[in-house]
């Protein structure tokens, strides 16, 4: 038997003054709650309970023990309330970890709406490409681009977004527009470059019908979308980027697609991930249900699909 069902079963008989009664409480029989707690007894080496053949009365020592036990009592009922709460109400820190470019653009400008349906939570925000370990880095959720989970994670697909290869119309005024990926040769090309290894990001096209990955010959290049997109609007020449990324400049005109007819078919994954526990919490739980929202508003704007 545990120490904490011993407690309770001492209590029991001490509040009632009976055996009898709290084995009928706790649908025991007496004889099974006597002898728990003759072993406490046996346990603490002191007398807890006076026994006599009408009633039970508790000793000097039975009773600081019994003040100890409901303090002990009344905090893991506390304890309990508290985690109950914390499921069905968020309160408390929530750490996120956002893809720079999707975090700040659209994800950031959408959080103080988002604290103020909670007043109990408090954000801490963090922006980086590189991966993260969630739970090295105390991280209670992170939105990421095109990165699989492994089996520490759960992933929460949220959407998914389309490269798209484009310009400047005064750009390709002046260098001719290519008709091919192939002529890409020929223009100034600006790239994407992978903060953790240093390599290129390789093209994507669909060529007769099958995928294609193209080392691009490229005279610039970032670590960071929102730079590529900079350069682009601004002649630098031809980019390919995520809809997400290029999806505003090309509404309002500043870009123009190319090579639509050779886009990718391929789409890359947009998700929220969060560490595998048991029980979902309150705060992360509430967090995937904005971003699941937030997602669907971007995907009406043509922003995601």
């Amino acid at each position: 038997m545990d120490k904490l069902k011993s407690l309770l079963i001492f209590i029991r008989s001490a509040q009632h003054r009976s055996f009898s009664e709290a084995a009928r409480q706790l649908n025991m029989s007496p004889s099974a709650v006597s002898r728990a707690v003759s072993r406490l007894e046996d346990d603490l080496g002191s007398r807890l309970l006076q026994r006599t053949t009408r009633s039970l009365t508790m000793t000097e020592e039975g009773a600081k023990f019994h003040a100890r036990c409901q303090q002990i009592l009344a905090e893991l009922e506390e304890a309990e309330t508290e985690i109950k709460q914390a499921q069905s109400s968020p309160t408390g820190t929530l750490r996120l970890n956002f893809s720079i470019a999707l975090g700040k653009k659209y994800i950031a400008p959408k959080l103080p709406d988002f604290a103020a349906q909670y007043p109990d939570l408090k954000l801490e925000v963090f922006f980086s490409d590189r991966l993260t370990d969630l739970i090295e880095s105390a991280i209670d959720a992170t939105v990421r681009v095109g990165m699989g989970s492994d089996s520490s994670l759960i992933q929460q697909p949220l959407a998914t977004f389309s490269l798209i290869t484009c310009a400047t119309a005064n750009y390709l005024k002046l260098a001719g527009i290519p008709k091919t990926p192939n002529e890409l040769a020929n223009h100034l090309c600006i790239n994407f470059i992978y903060p953790q290894t240093g390599k290129e990001f390789t093209w994507k096209f669909n060529q007769d019908g099958e995928e294609v990955a193209l080392s691009i010959s490229s005279y610039l290049h970032f670590d960071y979308a929102e730079a590529i997109l900079e350069a682009g609007v601004n002649n630098g020449g031809i980019i390919q980027a995520p809809q997400y990324i290029v999806a505003e400049a090309i509404a309002c005109g500043k870009l123009q697609p190319i090579l639509t007819n050779y886009q990718s078919q391929l789409s890359t994954l947009i998700a929220v991930l969060y560490p595998q526990k048991q029980y979902l919490s309150a705060k992360v739980r509430v967090f995937v249900e904005f971003m699941t929202e937030l997602m669907t508003d971007l995907k009406r704007a043509g922003v995601v699909d």
